[in-house]
């Protein structure tokens, strides 16, 4: 399931049930707007679960995220497996530990169309998707976008908001499979410093280079 890990720093949040979409102006986009024009960090924990094309759960892993916009993430994957997937600006690295390996390619390669993109870059990352629906559902404001490109590995990504806050978060990719994570703890506009977002190779693991010195 490590395309699933690749695409969650592309990314986000979990377990809905079909709401009808609410009147008047689009609800959700207005929050995620709201959302890029005032939050630069942002630190989670997360349930993420992986949901194959008959609608069966296949993984569930847990972690922890911290964000900071433009262009920083870190997803720490603790349960059942270690994972990292972090972006410092320039570079995205994905470690796994029981590999014993690191892969290691340019930010702007390894984000493309994603909803990684659209959570840490400026709010001109908006351009990039386009409205599918905006609507009220389980209490929370939702936004449902697809990637223009015709050339992304998703299909769409909804994200659920609890006021300001995002708190779910849907990915549906091109064969069906969907992933699913729910946000707990989320604390807005933390100060995280830099070294949050700076990543070593362990001693001894084999590092693979994609395009990067």
């Amino acid at each position: 399931m490590r395309r699933a890990v690749l695409l969650l720093p592309a990314l986000l949040l979990a377990a809905f049930a079909p709401a009808v979409p609410a009147a008047g102006p689009e609800p959700g986009l207005a929050v995620l707007e709201a959302f890029l024009d005032r939050v630069r960090t942002l630190t989670a924990d997360f349930r993420q679960e992986t949901v194959d094309a008959d609608g069966q759960v296949v993984e569930t892993t847990r972690g922890e995220l911290a964000l900071q916009r433009p262009g920083r993430f870190r997803w720490d994957y603790r349960e059942p497996f270690e994972r990292l997937v972090l972006a410092d600006g320039e570079r995205l690295w994905l470690y796994e530990a029981d590999l014993e390996q690191v892969t290691v390619r340019a930010l702007g390669a390894g984000l493309g169309e994603t909803p990684a993109a659209l959570l840490t870059g400026e709010r001109s990352a908006l351009e990039r998707f386009e409205l599918v629906t905006s609507w009220r559902g389980e209490d929370l404001a939702w936004v449902r976008l697809a990637p223009r490109s015709a050339d992304a590995d998703f299909e769409s990504v909804a994200i659920g908001f609890a006021g300001t806050t995002p708190v779910r978060f849907e990915l549906a990719d091109r064969l069906g499979q969907q992933t699913r994570i729910v946000f707990s703890d989320v604390k807005l506009n933390p100060a995280l410093p830099d070294s949050r977002f700076r990543f070593e190779p362990p001693p001894g693991v084999d590092v693979i280079r994609e395009g990067v010195p």
